[in-house]
């Protein structure tokens, strides 16, 4: 029997392909699955280990990424066992924000009574951006079961998004009510540079309210600690160390029992859609601009304390946000189409390393400034919450219109707006 050179390599190498070694993650996990009191089988990654603690992590997003299954892999090794769950998987739904602020917590409860029944363990809850949510709603739902024993310790959670919908730009966030009926101990890690941040005090504030046995910890020059997008070597070896602090954490929710009954909240209709919007909307918040004082990608200055005589377009934006980069074409468009016109266009990134801002203009060509808001002040200043968002100022200096989303702007409907707010020639 004969073979070529390239078939012969193949059967080389596809053993070596097959039996390659299993991932950092995958060499310390197993599948269980439970059923749920409505007889709903969900399937968990388990990470076992020897300790006397069990956490429960609850996906945030899209699937169970690299990071979180390193991160409960390196847990297992510190003698935390590990528990994870991606709801969209588990419930075959579309994995989006709505899905977990809409998530039953009968079903966290659920899995915490099954994980200590099974393992005889104290049980932590974690999770992070809008995994928090169902984390909180599952801790309540456990006391509303007349717990006897306190074997739920608390929560970690980093960086979370508990609003209950987008705001639009301008106004203030608004709180999911369980967030005003917590009363678990809760250690939360924040990241920095996360967008999140500006909004840390308000939901401190929340969580005193009830006393909450509450800590919290910065993470310095991190943007987000589990999204694949932040590689900068700060986040990096944030991650690498992070695993190393939590045994040290849990002794501290554990000083303080979670109380066994729930505190009464009233429910509110579930959102029904995300809150971002679709096109330009009238602006809601107050309608005067804060003054920009900024340096741009070129090191340039750039002040701007009046806005009245033309129309300024003020964007905001990220390079890690996939959004955002894909309407940079668009903004380059409406820049030449209205370049005779007495408008102005600027964008503001937010809270990147100047050095990685300009890797990226060397590789994506944007045609309007670039102000670099490196300790993200402005944005606060702006109350930008999600990115892209985008401010539309009239010649009156007013905010006139606002938009917290990605959008064709050079549109003929944008163009036609834009142009309106102009004076008649």
């Amino acid at each position: 029997m004969k073979y070529n050179f390239f078939a012969l390599l193949l059967i080389i190498l596809l053993p070596l392909y097959c039996y390659a070694p299993l991932s950092h993650a995958q060499e310390h996990t197993k599948e269980l699955r439970i059923h749920t009191q409505d007889n709903t089988e969900l399937p968990l990654q388990n990470y076992p280990a020897k300790g006397k603690y069990l956490l429960i992590w609850i996906a945030a997003g899209s699937g169970l990424d690299e990071r979180e299954q390193n991160f409960a892999a390196d847990l297992a090794k510190q003698g935390i066992e590990v528990w994870q769950i991606d709801f969209a998987d588990a419930l075959y739904q579309p994995p989006d924000n709505q899905l977990l602020r809409n998530i039953d917590g009968k079903y966290i409860a659920d899995i915490i009574s099954a994980a200590h029944q099974q393992t005889g363990k104290q049980i932590i809850l974690a999770s992070h951006s809008y995994g928090a949510i169902p984390v909180l709603h599952g801790a309540h739902q456990w006391q509303l079961r007349k717990q006897t024993t306190p074997y739920l310790l608390g929560a970690i959670l980093f960086s979370p998004d508990l609003y209950a919908r987008v705001p639009a730009l301008g106004l203030e966030v608004e709180y999911v009510p369980v967030l005003y009926a917590t009363s678990i101990p809760i250690f939360l890690y924040q990241d920095q540079k996360r967008n999140t941040t500006g909004q840390l005090p308000r939901v401190i504030a929340a969580l005193r309210q009830n006393n909450v046995s509450l800590y919290v910890k910065m993470l310095p020059a991190v943007t987000g600690l589990f999204y694949k997008g932040d590689d900068a070597q700060q986040t990096m070896q944030t991650l690498q160390h992070l695993p190393k602090q939590i045994p040290a954490i849990i002794p501290l929710l554990a000083h303080t029992p979670t109380p066994l009954a729930a505190l009464p909240y009233r429910k509110t209709p579930a959102a029904t859609d995300n809150g971002l919007d679709s096109k330009l909307i009238p602006f809601k918040g107050n309608p005067i601009p804060p003054s920009i004082d900024l340096y741009d990608s070129n090191q340039q200055h750039y002040l701007r304390n009046h806005y009245t005589g033309r129309v300024t377009i003020v964007n905001f934006w990220a390079t890690w946000c996939p959004p955002c980069v894909e309407e940079i074409p668009s903004l380059n468009r409406l820049r030449m189409q209205l370049q005779n016109d007495n408008v102005e266009l600027i964008s503001i990134n937010y809270a990147e390393d100047p050095a990685r801002v300009h890797r990226f203009l060397q590789d994506v060509n944007v045609e309007f400034p670039v102000l670099l808001d490196t300790n993200g002040d402005v944005a606060a200043q702006w109350k930008v919450f999600v990115y892209p968002s985008t401010f539309v100022i009239d010649t009156h200096g007013k905010i006139h219109y606002g938009i917290n989303a990605a959008i064709h702007w050079d549109s003929p409907e944008v163009i036609t707006k834009l142009r309106a707010l102009l004076p008649v020639k």
